[in-house]
């Protein structure tokens, strides 16, 4: 059994949207927030709150799923997940999903759920694994922003790609310039 302190209500629930009072910056103030500090072992959702993804078996809203433990104020994390501009971001831990919505102007919704364990990287991994597993048989799929941060995926990278005509014709692309 999963322990949560809460009982499986969040520890935070934050809306953030751009250009309202709640906007990245609330990301930015979980870092000095000390019941998110050293070694503490979390869960987190992202979702958007007026709109629905397009998921196989039905709609759904979750856009990420993931958990953090830093041995230093695990508040940081949150910081990284959207890009400090619409094109610009160099940040391995980005999300390029969730920056885009969020720089869309896109209402998010951010869930924390602070685990009954500290420092166990076992843990928080096999938690997040069962939300997978969840949002799967629920959604038919993982969601759409898992996969979409790291090396690979830097905002920055992402938006100086040339879409070329060979590429065109195999994935087909929709650019509105």
């Amino acid at each position: 059994m999963n322990s949560f302190i809460s009982e499986a209500e969040p520890d935070f629930n934050l809306s953030i949207q751009m250009g309202t009072e709640s906007d990245r910056q609330s990301l930015l103030d979980l870092k000095s927030d000390s019941s998110l500090g050293d070694g503490i072992d979390l869960v987190y959702i992202y979702s958007l709150i007026d709109d629905f993804i397009n998921y196989p078996n039905k709609p759904g809203n979750v856009i990420y799923i993931g958990e953090a433990g830093r041995n230093k104020k695990t508040g940081t994390r949150f910081s990284q997940h959207i890009s400090t501009k619409e094109h610009t971001g160099a940040d391995t831990g980005t999300n390029y999903t969730l920056s885009r919505y969020y720089w869309m102007g896109k209402k998010l919704n951010l869930k924390i759920y602070i685990l009954g364990s500290k420092n166990d990287k076992k843990y928080r991994k096999d938690v997040e694994s069962q939300l997978f597993k969840q949002h799967i048989k629920v959604f038919g799929a993982l969601p759409i922003g898992q996969g979409a941060s790291g090396e690979s995926y830097r905002v920055s990278d992402i938006h100086k790609i040339k879409i070329c005509d060979v590429l065109n014709h195999i994935i087909p692309v929709i650019l509105s310039q």
